[in-house]
């Protein structure tokens, strides 16, 4: 990671929580090969030994993600100014698993694994701002419906959304209900068995291309584009990782 980014991360992984553990000789270089770890996808064991010992780096990054840092540092990220964030975007995307994501304790459901047409699978439901950065990410079983990701994402820490973009795959009662209740706007195409087909502003409904092209841009992490993680919290700490590197780009360069 450049300076600039360093900058940005120093003051939440040196400060010492419940779940610091102790502290590295190089917290730079730790999130460093958590990061590379991300991009390549490559196994902990396979971690270069520039990082350090890749045991050491695993265990710190179960720490941080256990202690809550990278949901931390995504809730930071959207509080800075003028991200546009009174437009925002729900989406879903079937991410494949790797057969030895299978096998952890509790059970494959309670771990975000599911089996659906494209056969062992997690879901990632997300939630972005105007601008198609992320706002809040939650992982489920392949075979879980969309309905189902939708209180999570709109539950999370974030700014309030006053129009809400989404597919058909949304198009239900009481999410409409509940965006309104918000005091938000939905622009969701109806599906075509419901007996009244509400308009859609094709202009605003257009901009959704953005939460695509995010999903796009956060596959380049290869952990994220195949899921090898056993637990559902490893996995969604790699996918929060692609997510604060891509607002990393856009507030370093902002600033």
């Amino acid at each position: 990671m450049s300076d600039e980014e360093w900058a940005c991360f120093e003051p939440f992984v040196t400060v010492r929580g419940a779940h610091s553990g102790r502290p590295p000789k190089d917290h730079r270089l730790v999130l460093d090969g958590i990061f590379w770890l991300a991009r390549t996808g490559a196994q902990w064991r396979d971690l270069h030994e520039h990082f350090g010992k890749w045991s050491s780096v695993y265990r710190q990054f179960r720490r941080w993600t256990l202690g809550g840092l990278w949901e931390l540092l995504l809730e930071a990220l959207n509080e800075t100014e003028g991200a546009g964030e009174s437009v925002q975007m729900i989406d879903s995307t079937i991410i494949r698993a790797h057969h030895c994501a299978a096998g952890a304790k509790r059970g494959t459901p309670r771990q975000g694994l599911g089996r659906s047409r494209g056969g062992f699978t997690t879901k990632i439901h997300l939630r972005t701002n105007g601008e198609g950065l992320p706002i809040a990410v939650e992982v489920t079983g392949g075979d879980v419906s969309d309905y189902s990701g939708f209180a999570p994402l709109m539950e999370a820490e974030g700014p309030e959304a006053k129009v809400l973009l989404a597919d058909r795959g949304y198009d239900a009662d009481h999410i409409r209900k509940t965006m309104e209740q918000r005091g938000a706007a939905t622009v969701i195409p109806t599906r075509k068995n419901r007996k009244v087909q509400l308009p859609v502003d094709g202009y605003i409904y257009a901009l959704r291309n953005r939460i695509e092209r995010c999903f796009n841009k956060l596959k380049n992490s290869r952990r994220l584009a195949t899921r090898y993680d056993k637990t559902a919290q490893s996995y969604l700490g790699f996918v929060r990782i692609a997510a604060i590197r891509l607002w990393m780009r856009e507030f370093v360069n902002r600033t």
